[in-house]
């Protein structure tokens, strides 16, 4: 069953009244240094940011060409379009 937005205002807010707010937790310091911290090369992509710009063109594109945009619609994604292809332009020449 699910709450509607209105039930779920009603219903107990399990963070106001949290014990756990409370009690301090001690905490091992963090031994790993900044650099090493954010460097989580399993989560981050194989491709470039170039790959990941041409692939949005691409379903841009697609879109684009399914016929089911209004006009204005037609010409936002035209326009997006065209600020991808510069970015990825701009991208290149530094690259």
């Amino acid at each position: 069953m699910e709450l509607s937005h209105a039930d779920r205002r009603l219903a107990k807010d399990r963070r106001a009244a949290s014990d756990r707010r409370r009690v301090v937790t001690v905490v091992v310091e963090e031994r790993r240094s900044g650099v090493e911290r954010r460097a989580q090369p399993e989560r981050r992509s194989p491709e470039s940011a170039g790959e990941h710009i041409r692939n949005a063109l691409q379903l841009l594109t697609n879109v684009a060409e399914s016929g089911t945009l209004d006009e204005e619609s037609l010409r936002d994604l035209d326009a997006a379009v065209f600020r991808l292809r510069f970015a990825l332009d701009r991208l290149e020449a530094r690259g």
